[in-house]
């Protein structure tokens, strides 16, 4: 790529870091202008609701990242990507040899009356916790709708700021998608002890102080919180005419259907290679690995994205849950190791010899191991019934595998 040639990346977020920090690694001299709404940068989404971590703790890149890195930064709105130019809502324009689109995921909002209420908030960005801190003064009561990732996540939140906390879940128990019966009876019973847990219901209305249930029940609520999750943001890719289907359509590249354009990160939809389809996986990693894989070929390499699986980890209330691909898939055989006294469940789904999925609460210890066993699709049918042996590990997996190391963030 020539040195005169100008990349611009719309977004902060984890992708663009990733992207940047690629380029840099091969090229110094590039000019790089990174288009962003977000004034408070570098924070890990992840941890927005960790009241109680410093600001050490929750950033992820010295607040002089972009200068260090030579990176132009713009604070506005990119509305449109018209040629080789994108427009800005100030109506700037800002041209570029090649973009990247790392404009994240945006919070799903239901349809119920009363939704757009000053008390009604969403939690995915550190504004959003800020503003949530600022409106629970002198208030008492919450409502969470959504029992999930999200959901948990805000309810602790909310709880460590001295609040009273209702969570309401449409389905049948927690994190729905990805537990089965058991697994989801264990997560609830250790909400309850915490908060108010309803199940098999949905709020229809929000007042100023209180929710309307669609059972008819009312429950207070001084604050209501909206964490059923969140969807692609396509937002700019559908106005420019880039192929958008369940997120920005990219191809093992990153590359959009419009030249020179690239999209990573949680605004697209990625391979889950366990499924064999494309799906938005608006994880962490997955984001990182994407704006890395962008970054390389914006430059000129050949670089691949190959797929991935979901994978969510979280404590809840102190105890911990990672689920891993397929969790709740009913197409394998079952392999279950659990102790209801040690509040312990772990289970890995077996099909065609390989790992399609599995659950670990309370002992997620070789969480890691399992994590690079169905990502390299291991064959484990000789092994299969030593999985929740005392002296499982490394030592059963073929020797090809045991050098690849398996790091937190893959999991």
């Amino acid at each position: 790529m020539k040195s005169s040639e100008k990349i611009v990346i719309i977004g902060s977020s984890v992708a663009a870091i990733s992207a940047i920090e690629t380029i840099r690694e091969k090229n110094k001299n590039l000019l790089i202008t990174v288009i962003t709404k977000d004034k408070d940068l570098f924070y890990s989404r992840p941890l927005i609701s960790h009241i109680n971590l410093t600001d050490g703790q929750r950033y992820y890149r010295d607040k002089n990242f972009f200068r260090k890195n030579n990176v132009n930064l713009v604070f506005g709105e990119a509305i449109i990507v018209k040629n080789d130019s994108v427009i800005l809502k100030n109506r700037k324009n800002i041209k570029f040899s090649k973009l990247l689109l790392a404009v994240g995921g945006k919070p799903i909002i239901p349809d119920v009356k009363g939704i757009n209420g000053k008390n009604v908030f969403t939690l995915t960005t550190k504004v959003d916790a800020d503003n949530i801190k600022k409106f629970c003064k002198n208030k008492k009561h919450v409502v969470v709708i959504g029992c999930g990732m999200i959901g948990i996540k805000a309810a602790e939140f909310l709880k460590c700021l001295g609040l009273d906390v209702s969570i309401v879940e449409l389905m049948n128990r927690p994190f729905a998608s990805v537990l089965d019966d058991k697994s989801g009876k264990i997560i609830a019973d250790e909400i309850k002890k915490h908060t108010k847990l309803i199940l098999n219901n949905s709020v229809s209305e929000i007042k100023e102080n209180q929710c309307i249930l669609k059972n008819g029940e009312k429950i207070l609520a001084d604050i209501v919180i909206c964490a059923i999750g969140v969807v692609p943001n396509t937002d700019i890719a559908e106005k420019s005419g880039i192929k958008v289907n369940c997120g920005i359509a990219v191809d093992s590249q990153m590359r959009t259907s419009k030249k020179n354009v690239y999209a990573a990160g949680d605004c697209v939809e990625s391979l889950d290679i366990l499924k064999c389809e494309k799906r938005p996986l608006p994880i962490w990693p997955i984001a990182f690995r994407q704006g890395a894989v962008a970054g390389s070929n914006i430059i000129g390499g050949d670089a691949r994205y190959d797929g991935s699986f979901v994978r969510n980890s979280v404590n809840v209330f102190g105890l911990p849950l990672i689920t891993l691909g397929l969790s709740n898939e009913k197409a394998g055989e079952e392999i279950v190791n659990s102790s209801e006294k040690l509040k312990v469940y772990k289970k890995v789904i077996v099909k065609d010899g390989k790992i399609i999925g599995a659950i670990f609460i309370g002992d997620i210890s070789r969480a890691g191991i399992f994590t690079g066993m169905i990502k390299d699709g291991i064959d484990v049918s000789n092994f299969k019934n030593e999985i929740f042996s005392e002296n499982f590990g490394y030592i059963y997996v073929p020797k090809e595998f045991r050098s690849k190391e398996v790091l937190p963030i893959e999991i």
